[in-house]
């Protein structure tokens, strides 16, 4: 193995679809762990999950994220119906048809996610932690539930962070000046923080971290109860640890381009150039 870790911010590769799923999670515990080795007391920091199904709309059709593994049965031949072209009978049949026999894995998965919570106050949610995945930035039912959620955190007294790091897709920004702010950052990469106590009735304040591929992934500060001092997290100390522990460097040909929406040319070039840097390409 050439090194621990290939890039030194976000490593585009762990967006493949077959791959993210089991990055988002050791991320989530990463992020907990991590979390709760600073943490002051009371506060703690614990992985939730909630199921998602990975289906979207696209393109007026109904897909999966993650291709179902499907399994299916030959249907058994059938004594042929006919003799010389000419029916045998004129008869209705009843005798039922073999069918092929199909079997779809539709199972939903899990989506983790982060809670700080207060152990002094009944375990009060303080701060959700969501990690975007591809199925939130796409039209479906996980996107219509991350939104309500969203909505929900919002209008709560809890504090929220959302680290979008897949480039795929239409960000969950809830309101169009945030959404005019990021497509103007031109980023690959975004982290939005909304502290509970800048929510009035008519304005909502936002700290917004954009990212380029080629950019070390911040610190970010963890916002806890009223009169707390924030919390530091490091997101490429806890990137790396998930990725270390991983088996991202077997699991990913890094022969082979980085996973769609394709980069600009000069970030083609210096994803290469990484790349040989740390023989992963000659």
């Amino acid at each position: 193995m050439a090194m621990l870790y290939p890039f030194v911010g976000m490593d585009p590769y762990l967006e493949a679809p077959a791959i993210w799923p089991d990055f988002h999670e050791r991320v989530s515990v990463e992020l907990s762990g991590e979390l709760n080795e600073s943490l002051p007391p009371p506060y703690y920091a614990i992985v939730e999950k909630r199921t998602e199904l990975g289906i979207i709309f696209e393109a007026g059709a109904t897909r999966h994220i993650v291709p179902d593994t499907l399994v299916v049965r030959p249907p058994i031949s059938p004594v042929s119906a006919l003799e010389g072209g000419v029916m045998v009978a004129d008869q209705p049949r009843i005798e039922i048809a073999q069918g092929v026999q199909l079997r779809a894995q539709t199972e939903p998965f899990f989506h983790p996610f982060v809670e700080i919570r207060d152990a002094a106050h009944g375990h009060k949610l303080v701060t959700l932690i969501e990690i975007v995945s591809p199925s939130n930035k796409r039209a479906g039912p996980d996107r219509r539930a991350y939104e309500a959620k969203q909505r929900e955190v919002l209008e709560s007294d809890a504090h929220m962070i959302e680290l979008d790091l897949l480039r795929a897709g239409r960000r969950l920004l809830p309101y169009p000046e945030l959404d005019e702010a990021v497509y103007r950052f031109a980023c690959d990469y975004l982290v939005v923080l909304n502290r509970s106590n800048l929510r009035q009735d008519t304005w909502i304040d936002y700290t917004l971290y954009p990212i380029d591929v080629r950019e070390i992934l911040p610190v970010i500060p963890v916002p806890l109860g009223q009169g707390d001092s924030d919390v530091a997290l490091d997101l490429q100390t806890v990137a790396q640890r998930a990725y270390r522990r991983g088996p991202y460097l077997r699991a990913i040909d890094y022969t082979q381009p980085p996973p769609e929406p394709a980069f600009s040319p000069e970030k083609v070039e210096w994803i290469n150039a990484r790349l040989r840097a740390v023989k992963l390409r000659v």
